[in-house]
């Protein structure tokens, strides 16, 4: 059943996890690919190895299991195909221009495609039926928000203070980039999806179950990236990450939350 009603999201997913393991290995072996600072370049390689070794075999081991009729593997794949989406759109806009630069692309245009082809073909009815009415979903909703209240805040207070003093935020500075790359994201696509993800599950919506583990696999998976470009960081430049406490309580969050759904949600048959 699986393989053929998510055909066209499956063979883009087995094209993506080429292109990772391509782009993430490339980003880690090879010496001169990014043309970034010290700091950023850091930041890069704590992604690649996140991808590498955690989300690629995350996303084939959600995909293999999905074949065979998991509806959690289901949820948690398309989990990591918003993970390749979230991602890659940094490294199209955010790294200095190399020799990755059409993989970036491909890899961000693929992900982006094999999430909507997937979440069209998903009966959100017939999964949220799946889970159990003792699911706790005002406190994970209330997580959600949280969360999102709290990082999405952060980058708007940032903002703000920028128009009232001209102070260009300082971690905008350290990229020796032009523009704020991750508040963008962050209040353009992130701050979004998770609002509304947990309203839905708030309300015991069906495709509020649906959103929020796909938002929550992510937000597990990236601030394990977060963590790990924080450490990278400063072993090699010796710059502690202001935030990286945040990024561990985020993390563990997002994981008991993930963790709240997927264990009331019936096995599978």
């Amino acid at each position: 059943m699986f393989k053929v009603k998510f055909r066209t999201a499956a063979m883009l997913s087995r094209m993506i996890l080429i292109l990772a393991g391509i782009a993430s290995a490339g980003g880690m072996l090879i010496g001169d690919l990014y043309r970034d600072n010290e700091l950023v370049k850091a930041a890069w390689y704590g992604n690649d190895l996140v991808t590498l070794f955690v989300a690629v075999p995350s996303m084939a081991g959600a995909l293999w299991f999905a074949f065979r009729g998991s509806q959690r593997a289901q949820l948690i794949w398309i989990g990591t195909l918003w993970y390749m989406v979230y991602n890659y759109i940094f490294y199209l806009y955010a790294a200095a221009f190399n020799k990755f630069f059409l993989l970036y692309t491909a890899l961000f245009a693929l992900s982006s495609y094999a999430m909507i082809f997937a979440l069209l073909k998903i009966d959100a009815k017939s999964m949220a039926k799946k889970f159990s009415s003792r699911t706790p979903v005002k406190w994970i909703s209330g997580y959600m928000l949280f969360f999102a209240l709290l990082l999405g805040g952060l980058w708007i207070m940032m903002s703000i203070n920028f128009i009232i003093t001209g102070q260009v935020p300082q971690d905008i500075l350290q990229t020796d980039h032009p523009t704020g790359v991750v508040y963008a994201t962050d209040l353009a696509l992130l701050m979004p999806a998770t609002v509304l993800s947990a309203i839905l599950l708030w309300k015991r919506q069906a495709w509020g179950y649906v959103l929020s583990v796909m938002v929550l696999v992510k937000g597990a998976a990236y601030s394990l990236v977060l963590m790990v470009m924080s450490v990278i960081s400063y072993r090699k430049v010796g710059q502690a990450d202001p935030y990286i406490y945040l990024w561990i309580a985020l993390g563990v969050g997002a994981m008991l939350a993930l963790g709240g759904l997927l264990v009331n949600m019936q096995s599978d048959n």
